[in-house]
Protein backbone atom coordinates (compact mmCIF):
# COMPACT_ATOMS: atom_id res chain seq x y z
CA UNK A 1 0.00 0.00 0.00
CA UNK A 2 1.37 3.41 -0.93
CA UNK A 3 1.94 6.08 1.68
CA UNK A 4 -0.72 8.30 0.05
CA UNK A 5 -3.35 5.56 0.25
CA UNK A 6 -2.39 4.76 3.83
CA UNK A 7 -2.78 8.40 4.84
CA UNK A 8 -6.21 8.63 3.17
CA UNK A 9 -7.31 5.37 4.81
CA UNK A 10 -6.13 6.58 8.22
CA UNK A 11 -7.96 9.89 7.77
CA UNK A 12 -11.15 8.08 6.79
CA UNK A 13 -10.95 5.79 9.82
CA UNK A 14 -10.33 8.73 12.15
CA UNK A 15 -13.25 10.66 10.66
CA UNK A 16 -15.54 7.65 11.03
CA UNK A 17 -14.47 7.16 14.64
CA UNK A 18 -14.98 10.85 15.40
CA UNK A 19 -18.47 10.86 13.89
CA UNK A 20 -19.56 7.73 15.73
CA UNK A 21 -18.21 8.96 19.07
CA UNK A 22 -20.21 12.19 18.87
CA UNK A 23 -17.25 14.55 19.04
CA UNK A 24 -17.85 15.55 15.45
CA UNK A 25 -21.12 17.24 16.34
CA UNK A 26 -19.48 19.48 18.93
CA UNK A 27 -16.44 20.50 16.90
CA UNK A 28 -17.90 20.47 13.40
CA UNK A 29 -18.84 24.14 13.21
CA UNK A 30 -15.18 25.10 12.84
CA UNK A 31 -13.90 22.16 10.82
CA UNK A 32 -12.93 22.01 7.15
CA UNK A 33 -15.70 19.41 6.74
CA UNK A 34 -18.35 21.95 7.65
CA UNK A 35 -16.70 24.59 5.49
CA UNK A 36 -16.99 22.14 2.60
CA UNK A 37 -20.59 21.42 3.57
CA UNK A 38 -21.36 25.14 3.44
CA UNK A 39 -20.03 25.23 -0.11
CA UNK A 40 -22.46 22.42 -0.99
CA UNK A 41 -25.58 24.49 -0.27
CA UNK A 42 -27.25 24.14 -3.65
CA UNK A 43 -30.74 25.42 -2.76
CA UNK A 44 -31.42 28.98 -1.75
CA UNK A 45 -34.24 29.76 0.66
CA UNK A 46 -36.77 30.46 -2.11
CA UNK A 47 -36.06 27.09 -3.75
CA UNK A 48 -36.42 25.38 -0.36
CA UNK A 49 -39.75 27.14 0.20
CA UNK A 50 -40.89 25.94 -3.24
CA UNK A 51 -40.15 22.35 -2.15
CA UNK A 52 -42.10 22.97 1.08
CA UNK A 53 -45.01 24.42 -0.91
CA UNK A 54 -45.16 21.29 -3.07
CA UNK A 55 -46.22 19.46 0.10
CA UNK A 56 -48.14 22.26 1.84
CA UNK A 57 -49.46 24.44 -0.97
CA UNK A 58 -51.67 26.75 1.12
CA UNK A 59 -49.27 27.23 4.03
CA UNK A 60 -47.93 30.67 4.87
CA UNK A 61 -44.27 30.64 5.90
CA UNK A 62 -43.49 31.62 9.50
CA UNK A 63 -39.82 30.62 9.79
CA UNK A 64 -36.92 29.37 7.70
CA UNK A 65 -33.68 28.13 9.22
CA UNK A 66 -30.59 26.66 7.61
CA UNK A 67 -28.34 24.68 9.93
CA UNK A 68 -25.80 21.94 9.70
CA UNK A 69 -26.95 18.44 10.46
CA UNK A 70 -24.03 16.02 10.81
CA UNK A 71 -21.90 16.87 7.77
CA UNK A 72 -24.43 18.66 5.58
CA UNK A 73 -26.85 21.58 5.72
CA UNK A 74 -30.60 21.34 5.86
CA UNK A 75 -33.43 23.82 5.87
CA UNK A 76 -36.17 23.60 8.45
CA UNK A 77 -39.25 25.45 7.31
CA UNK A 78 -42.33 26.17 9.39
CA UNK A 79 -45.66 27.36 8.11
CA UNK A 80 -49.33 27.57 8.95
CA UNK A 81 -52.83 28.08 7.64
CA UNK A 82 -56.07 28.88 9.51
CA UNK A 83 -56.28 25.41 11.08
CA UNK A 84 -52.87 23.72 11.08
CA UNK A 85 -49.16 24.34 11.46
CA UNK A 86 -46.61 22.55 9.31
CA UNK A 87 -42.89 21.87 9.40
CA UNK A 88 -40.47 20.03 7.18
CA UNK A 89 -36.74 19.57 6.72
CA UNK A 90 -35.21 19.95 3.28
CA UNK A 91 -31.69 18.86 2.36
CA UNK A 92 -29.87 21.98 1.12
CA UNK A 93 -27.88 19.99 -1.42
CA UNK A 94 -30.38 17.49 -2.83
CA UNK A 95 -33.70 19.23 -2.13
CA UNK A 96 -35.08 16.05 -0.57
CA UNK A 97 -37.93 16.76 1.84
CA UNK A 98 -38.03 14.82 5.12
CA UNK A 99 -39.44 14.95 8.65
CA UNK A 100 -42.68 16.56 7.45
CA UNK A 101 -45.11 17.19 10.32
CA UNK A 102 -48.61 18.59 10.62
CA UNK A 103 -50.25 19.68 13.88
CA UNK A 104 -53.51 21.34 14.76
CA UNK A 105 -53.04 25.07 15.29
CA UNK A 106 -53.72 25.98 18.91
CA UNK A 107 -56.24 28.73 19.54
CA UNK A 108 -53.60 30.82 21.34
CA UNK A 109 -51.03 30.53 18.53
CA UNK A 110 -50.58 33.82 16.72
CA UNK A 111 -48.36 33.06 13.75
CA UNK A 112 -47.09 35.82 11.47
CA UNK A 113 -46.43 35.15 7.81
CA UNK A 114 -43.11 36.23 6.33
CA UNK A 115 -43.51 38.27 3.15
CA UNK A 116 -40.76 36.53 1.20
CA UNK A 117 -40.94 38.94 -1.72
CA UNK A 118 -39.95 41.81 0.62
CA UNK A 119 -36.91 40.33 2.39
CA UNK A 120 -33.25 40.21 1.49
CA UNK A 121 -31.67 36.89 0.56
CA UNK A 122 -29.74 34.68 2.95
CA UNK A 123 -26.60 35.49 0.95
CA UNK A 124 -27.10 39.26 1.40
CA UNK A 125 -27.86 38.79 5.11
CA UNK A 126 -24.70 36.70 5.40
CA UNK A 127 -22.57 39.44 3.80
CA UNK A 128 -24.00 42.07 6.16
CA UNK A 129 -23.54 39.80 9.21
CA UNK A 130 -19.93 38.92 8.39
CA UNK A 131 -19.16 42.62 7.96
CA UNK A 132 -20.84 43.48 11.28
CA UNK A 133 -19.03 40.65 13.10
CA UNK A 134 -15.71 41.93 11.65
CA UNK A 135 -14.32 38.38 11.23
CA UNK A 136 -15.56 34.85 10.63
CA UNK A 137 -18.01 33.13 8.35
CA UNK A 138 -21.77 32.67 8.54
CA UNK A 139 -22.63 29.11 9.63
CA UNK A 140 -26.32 29.12 10.55
CA UNK A 141 -29.18 31.33 9.41
CA UNK A 142 -32.75 31.89 10.59
CA UNK A 143 -35.42 34.09 9.02
CA UNK A 144 -38.31 34.83 11.37
CA UNK A 145 -40.64 37.53 12.60
CA UNK A 146 -39.84 38.98 16.02
CA UNK A 147 -41.87 41.82 17.57
CA UNK A 148 -43.38 42.69 14.21
CA UNK A 149 -40.03 42.82 12.39
CA UNK A 150 -38.83 40.22 9.95
CA UNK A 151 -35.23 39.47 10.87
CA UNK A 152 -32.33 37.35 9.73
CA UNK A 153 -30.33 35.91 12.59
CA UNK A 154 -26.89 34.84 11.38
CA UNK A 155 -24.40 32.92 13.50
CA UNK A 156 -20.91 33.96 12.40
CA UNK A 157 -18.07 31.72 13.56
CA UNK A 158 -14.39 32.61 13.78
CA UNK A 159 -12.37 29.82 15.35
CA UNK A 160 -14.12 29.05 18.63
CA UNK A 161 -15.80 32.45 18.81
CA UNK A 162 -19.45 32.75 17.77
CA UNK A 163 -21.13 36.06 17.00
CA UNK A 164 -24.90 36.31 16.63
CA UNK A 165 -25.93 39.08 14.27
CA UNK A 166 -29.56 40.15 13.82
CA UNK A 167 -30.46 42.07 10.70
CA UNK A 168 -33.75 43.66 9.69
CA UNK A 169 -34.60 41.54 6.64
CA UNK A 170 -36.49 44.36 4.93
CA UNK A 171 -34.32 47.46 5.37
CA UNK A 172 -30.94 45.66 5.82
CA UNK A 173 -30.10 47.45 9.09
CA UNK A 174 -28.09 45.61 11.72
CA UNK A 175 -30.24 45.30 14.86
CA UNK A 176 -27.73 43.67 17.21
CA UNK A 177 -24.31 42.03 17.37
CA UNK A 178 -23.59 39.70 20.31
CA UNK A 179 -20.36 37.76 20.69
CA UNK A 180 -20.07 34.66 22.88
CA UNK A 181 -16.79 34.52 24.75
Amino acid sequence: MTTHKLIRLTAAVLLAATVSSGTFATTAEWSPTVQAAAQNIKLNEKQAVAKFKQKYAKAKISEISLEKHLNHYQYEISGFDSQKEYSAKIDAQTGKLSAAKTEKLDADDHETAIKLNQVISRQKANQLAEKAAKSGQGREWTLETDDGQTIWQVDVVDGHQKTEVKINAVNKKVISVETDD
